[in-house]
């Protein structure tokens, strides 16, 4: 059976619950191992376990979880190349790096490196099991066992068997080359997180943890009445956008045009991943009712310096005010405000202008004839 992806503009609950999970993954683990890690989601896929892994591109850890509550007897897997497995192993445990390179080479999971990682499949399954039970209700789920699969053979059976709804994604586990992974449940479980059947038959996908990158977040776009005679300045840093409001989204996009910030809008159900964002402007609207995003501000901040944080309170008053201050955003603005006030303030926060060359030496005068 070939792998099959969703049809376009259908499962939509399930895209933006794995989307959830993946921001889970690099905030869990990142912040665990002490390194950056980023997780980039593709579109989910459909595929029978024994296709799976006839297709498998290369040897992969799996980290399975048993779900409980409503989903009692169900499995979900977190599946990761094993060379990435043995990096964020050897990282938990402080091994040397000329060690951890040479496990790598090796690529066996084995002795303290298979210990590690189930202790790191004990923290995975702690957030990934926070993601569930705010969004799907009724569930818990815990960090089961791990095992080790190879192009064509689960030789312990952590996949099952069966079809299996796979969201694949890359990963970057710190200065480490790219790898993939995937994250996998059976139909049934996603038809019920999605709330409504899955329809696939969207074309054929990469079969395997190999999934195809995603595409690449909502650059600024000149389709706004009037953007296009706003002066283009050059870009110097990059603005991600973290936005409920329309009206927010637009005059952003006016005033990373006008300052010179690549503008990267994230959807209304993303949380912010502090790895991720290192040397890049994130901005946060707060409406009444998402007092969450507060911390997520203060995440950002504890995680780097470099990373400066915007809140554009709506409603503001005192209180919110204070408990903006108190997250320690960079900049502070009350919404709806002024456009012209929203480009100065980002104006701010963007890496000085580099010098201009210094003007070369006057030409010697010309010798006499």
């Amino acid at each position: 059976m070939t792998a099959t992806t969703l049809k376009p503009g259908t499962g939509k609950e399930l895209k933006r619950l794995f989307a959830l999970l993946s921001a889970s993954i690099s905030e869990t683990l990142g912040s665990l191992i002490s390194r950056e890690i980023t997780v980039r989601p593709s579109e989910p896929a459909l595929q029978d376990v024994d296709a799976f892994l006839a297709d498998l591109p290369r040897t992969c850890a799996v980290a399975r979880g048993a779900l409980d509550k409503g989903f009692a007897g169900k499995s979900f897997q977190a599946i990761i190349e094993v060379a990435d497995a043995i990096a964020m192993a050897g990282l938990l445990m402080m091994t040397p790096e000329d060690v951890v390179n040479q496990r790598r080479t090796k690529g066996t999971l084995e002795g303290e490196d298979a210990e590690a990682f189930g202790e790191l499949g004990n923290v995975l399954y702690s957030g990934l099991g926070g993601v569930l039970r705010e969004q799907v209700g009724n569930i818990d789920i815990r960090f089961q066992d791990h095992g080790v699969i190879k192009p064509g053979v689960d030789k312990n059976g952590v996949l099952g068997s069966g079809n299996l709804v796979v969201f694949g994604f890359r990963m970057k586990v710190g200065d480490y080359p790219e790898s993939t992974g995937a994250l996998a449940v059976d139909l049934a479980t996603a038809e019920a997180w999605n709330k409504s059947p899955l329809e696939f038959g969207g074309g054929e996908a990469p079969a395997g943890a190999a999934a195809p990158a995603p595409a690449a977040p909502t650059a600024v776009r000149p389709e706004d009445e009037g953007l296009e005679s706003i002066p283009l300045a050059p870009v110097r840093g990059t603005l991600a956008a973290f936005v409920l409001q329309g009206d927010a989204l637009r005059m952003l996009r006016r005033s990373c045009r006008r300052v010179g910030f690549e503008l990267r809008r994230h959807g209304r159900g993303e949380i912010p991943n502090p790895a991720a964002h290192r040397n890049e402007v994130v901005v946060l609207d707060v409406p009444p009712g998402e007092e969450r995003r507060f911390d997520w501000c203060r995440r950002l901040k504890e995680m780097s310096t470099s990373t400066k944080v915007v809140l554009l309170l709506h409603h503001p008053s005192r209180p919110r005010v204070t408990q903006a201050f108190l997250s320690k955003a960079d900049a502070i603005l009350g919404f709806p405000c002024d456009e012209m006030q929203l480009s100065q303030k980002l104006g701010t926060l963007l890496p000085p202008a580099p010098a201009p060359a210094p003007a070369g030496d006057p030409a010697p005068p010309a010798a006499p004839a």
